[in-house]
C-alpha cells in the first residue's frame, strides 16, 4: 500500500497534487483513448453511419452517467473526509455502503434506460437512417450500468486514501482486451455497432471485478468484506447530500449538449459523425482538467478531515495552475492537430471532417476557461458543498445553451462574415457560432461561483463548529 498511496496531508501540496493527478490524468487518457479506438475501429470498419450510430447516442449516455455518476463524488468526498479526520470505522462504513448502493443504482439505470432508449433517440431528432444501429447500441451498452457504477465507487474509495494508481492498473487491463475486443468483433465477426457495445460491456464486467477482488483481497488494507455489505442509513444520506448534486450539476452539463446535439442532428448524418469524431478530441481536453480537479476534491476532503484550511486554501491555487494550464496546452494542440486527428477517425469523408474540425476549433481552443469553473466546483464538493454550484451551473449551462441554441442557431442559418485576429472568417459555418455558447456559458458561472465561494465555505465551517461543539 505505501508505495502506490499519496500522503495527502503533509509536504508540498504542489509534488503532491502532481504525483495524485498523474496516475487519474493517464486513467481519463486511456479511457478516451480506448473509447476513440472504438471510434476509429468501427468508423473505418463499420463506415460513417455505424460511427453516427454510436456518436448519436453520446449526449444520452453522457447524461445518465454524470448524473447517477455523482454517487462517486459523493464517496470519494465521504471517504476523504473520514480518512483525513482518521476515522477508520466511518471509513470503512461508507467503503462498504457506497459498493451496494452502487451497484443498485447501476441496476436502476439498466432498468430505466431500457425503456427510454427508443423515445429519446426519436425526440433527439436522430436521422432515421441510423436510428436503428443507435439504439442498438444504447441498449446493448446500458447492459454494463451495474458494473461501471461499481468500478466508480471502488475507484471512488482507493482514491480517497490517496491511492490513485490501481485504479489505473485496473483500467489499463480492461482497456487493452476491449481494443483486442472490438478488432475481433468490428473486424473479423463483422459485428458492427453491435460488436463495439458487446466489446464494452464485457471489459467493464472485468474492470469492476479487479477493483473489487482487490478491496475485498485478505491483506489488501481495506479490510472489506462482502458480509459487510449494507445500506447504513447516515452514509447513504451523505453520499446522496453530496453526489445528488454533484451529479445534477454533471448531468445539466451533459443535457446541456441536447438541444445542440439535436441542432447538429438537423444537418444530416455526415454531421453527426464528424461531430462524433470531434468530441473524441475535446473529450481528451475536458477529462485532463476533470481528472486534475477529481485531485483538487480528494486534498480537499482530506484537509477539511484533518481541520488544515490553510493547506485547503493552498491545494484550491496549486490545483487552479494545474488544471488551467493543461486545459490549454492539450486543447491548443488537438486545434493545431485538427485534421490529421479527425480524418482519423472519418478518413472517407472529407464533409465529416469538415463537420469535425468546427467543433475543434471552437470548443478546444477556449476550454481551458472550464479549468477554472471546475476547480472552483471541485474544491467546495471537497467541503462538502455541492448544491449552490449545482444550481448556478444548471442554470448557466444548461439554460443558456438551451436559449442560445433556440435564438442564435436559427438567427444564423446562413454562414456570416468577418475578421476575427486578422483573419479572413468568410464564409464561417453558423454550426462554429453554435459551439460557442460552450465558452460564453462557461464564463458566466465562473463569475456567479468566484462570488460565493468565500462565503459558502465560511458558512460550512460555521456550522461544523456548531455541531462539534453541541456533540
Amino acid at each position: 500500500m505505501k508505495n502506490k498511496t499519496v500522503d495527502i496531508l503533509h509536504g508540498p501540496v504542489l509534488r503532491k497534487l502532481i504525483a495524485f493527478s498523474v496516475p487519474m490524468v493517464l486513467t481519463s487518457w486511456l479511457q478516451m483513448l480506448f473509447s476513440s479506438a472504438d471510434s476509429m475501429i468501427v468508423g473505418r470498419w463499420g463506415g460513417a453511419g455505424a460511427l453516427a450510430s454510436v456518436g448519436a447516442t453520446f449526449v444520452f449516455v453522457m447524461l445518465i452517467i454524470s448524473f447517477f455518476g455523482g454517487l462517486s463524488a459523493g464517496v470519494t468526498v465521504c471517504a476523504a473526509t473520514d480518512w483525513g479526520a482518521g476515522d477508520r470505522e466511518s471509513f470503512d462504513e461508507t467503503a462498504h455502503t457506497a459498493i451496494l448502493l452502487a451497484f443498485l443504482v447501476g441496476l436502476f439505470i439498466l432498468a430505466m434506460g431500457q425503456a427510454l432508449t427508443a423515445w429519446v433517440m426519436t425526440a433527439m431528432g436522430v436521422p432515421e437512417d441510423i436510428r436503428p444501429g443507435a439504439i442498438l447500441y444504447l441498449r446493448l451498452y446500458l447492459l454494463c450500468m451495474p458494473a461501471q457504477m461499481v468500478y466508480n465507487a471502488g475507484a471512488s474509495v482507493m482514491r480517497a486514501r490517496g491511492d490513485s494508481r490501481r485504479p489505473l492498473i485496473f483500467l489499463t487491463i480492461a482497456g487493452v482486451c476491449n481494443v483486442v475486443l472490438n478488432l475481433l468483433f468490428v473486424i473479423a465477426f463483422k459485428w458492427g455497432v453491435a460488436g463495439v457495445a458487446v466489446a464494452t460491456v464485457i471489459t467493464q464486467y472485468l474492470s469492476a471485478v479487479l477493483a473489487l477482488f482487490f478491496l475485498f483481497r485478505k491483506g489488501s488494507g481495506y479490510d472489506m468484506h462482502f458480509s459487510k455489505l449494507c445500506l447504513k442509513g447516515e452514509k447513504v444520506k451523505r453520499i446522496v447530500k453530496v453526489g445528488l448534486p454533484a451529479g445534477l450539476q454533471a448531468s445539466m452539463l451533459a443535457a446541456s449538449d441536447i438541444p445542440l446535439q439535436s441542432c447538429v442532428n438537423s444537418l444530416g448524418s455526415l454531421a453527426v459523425a464528424g461531430n462524433a469524431a470531434a468530441l473524441n478530441l475535446d473529450g481528451f481536453t475536458f477529462t485532463t482538467m476533470e481528472a486534475l480537479s477529481q485531485g483538487c476534491t480528494v486534498f480537499t476532503g482530506q484537509c477539511v478531515g484533518a481541520k488544515d484550511y490553510p493547506r485547503a486554501r493552498k491545494v484550491l491555487w496549486r490545483s487552479m495552475l494545474m488544471i488551467v494550464v493543461s486545459g490549454a496546452i492539450v486543447g491548443w494542440l488537438c486545434v493545431l492537430l485538427r485534421e490529421p486527428l479527425v480524418r482519423l477517425f472519418q478518413p472517407d469523408s472529407a464533409e465529416a471532417v469538415a463537420w469535425g474540425v468546427q467543433r475543434v476549433i471552437a470548443v478546444c481552443s477556449l476550454a481551458f476557461i472550464y479549468g477554472f469553473l471546475t476547480t472552483l466546483n471541485s474544491s467546495l464538493r471537497g467541503y462538502e458543498i455541492s448544491t449552490p454550484q449545482a444550481i448556478i451551473n444548471g442554470i448557466g449551462l444548461f439554460g443558456f445553451r438551451l436559449v442560445w441554441s433556440l435564438v442564435v442557431f436559427p438567427h444564423w442559418a446562413d454562414p456570416v462574415r468577418f475578421t476575427l485576429f486578422g483573419m479572413n472568417m468568410d464564409h464561417w459555418p453558423p454550426l462554429s457560432l453554435l459551439y460557442l455558447s460552450y465558452p460564453v456559458a462557461w464564463t458566466l458561472c465562473i463569475v456567479a461561483m468566484a462570488i460565493i465561494y468565500a462565503p459558502m465555505i465560511r458558512r460550512r465551517l460555521a456550522k461544523k463548529a456548531r455541531l462539534e461543539q453541541g456533540a
